[in-house]
């Protein structure tokens, strides 16, 4: 809502623009997992103005949320999704869900929030998709691989992330 991710990108070019909010309502937060974690996460960002879309494997209801279900819904469900936050438990089914061919469904410019399992993200897919834009940034409290490898290119990638556990502030 506020483009953050703007201001990173700014940092790194010693610039400074000052770039105005959105207002919350303007925005649309998808939840996927509707489950005790998802539901409240989902509430709460409704509770605050944002509009918010729900996706879950079976029908459920939230009060000021518009919900998706099961696999066919998925595709309505991202495109509609400027900011995907994902709370998905870790499951044959949910492993890999977060790939080229699902992140792509997205609007240009989304961002992506992982704060469930590592293992939902296809980190290469999801690195092709920041380096073409179409994906404007990702935040990334889990990967695939904990602690993640000094190879990977999420340590050094020019896309504001979130910094990868055990990663030295400063």
């Amino acid at each position: 809502q506020r483009g953050w991710h703007r201001y990173s990108e700014q940092q790194r070019a010693g610039q400074w623009v000052r770039h105005g909010a959105r207002s919350r309502a303007s925005v649309t937060v998808g939840v996927m997992g509707l489950g005790v974690l998802g539901g409240a996460v989902a509430r709460a960002l409704a509770d605050f103005g944002y509009t918010v879309r729900g996706w879950s494997r079976r029908p459920r209801a939230l009060g000021g949320v518009a919900t998706y279900a099961g696999e066919g819904a998925l595709g309505e469900f991202l495109a509609g999704s400027e900011v995907l936050v994902d709370v998905l438990p870790l499951t044959p089914a949910t492993r890999g869900l977060l790939r080229r061919e699902t992140l792509a469904q997205l609007p240009r410019g989304a961002s992506l929030v992982n704060m469930a399992r590592g293992g939902h993200v296809v980190e290469g897919d999801l690195v092709a998709l920041l380096d073409a834009g179409h994906l404007a940034h990702a935040t990334l409290d889990v990967f695939g691989e904990e602690p993640l490898p000094k190879t990977s290119p999420l340590w050094r990638h020019p896309k504001p992330m979130a910094r990868p556990r055990g990663m030295a502030r400063g």
